[in-house]
């Protein structure tokens, strides 16, 4: 099956061609996010990552089916606290 990842802000990819956005991804039959984290060797904690399949929030035991669009965003923190 083939999926389409959007890799956003600190985990797109460099490339000899540039930076990498967006992947089409090949994966086994049956594969989840976890696999799919695995085979692009993202390493950032889960918790320190939105995980976005077809416009929904989903966790590591999703299941991917052939044409799944798939966001990964790294969450975002900061700001201060009030003084």
């Amino acid at each position: 099956m083939v999926v389409v990842v959007h890799l956003h802000t600190i985990l797109q990819q460099q490339t000899p061609q540039g930076m990498v956005r967006k992947l089409s991804v090949k994966l086994p039959e049956q594969s989840t996010l976890a696999v799919l984290l695995d085979t692009l060797k993202i390493e950032l904690p889960v918790d320190a990552l939105l995980l976005v399949v077809n416009g929904r929030v989903a966790d590591l035991e999703q299941a991917l089916c052939d044409g799944d669009e798939i966001n990964l965003m790294p969450a975002l923190s900061g700001g201060s606290e009030a003084f």
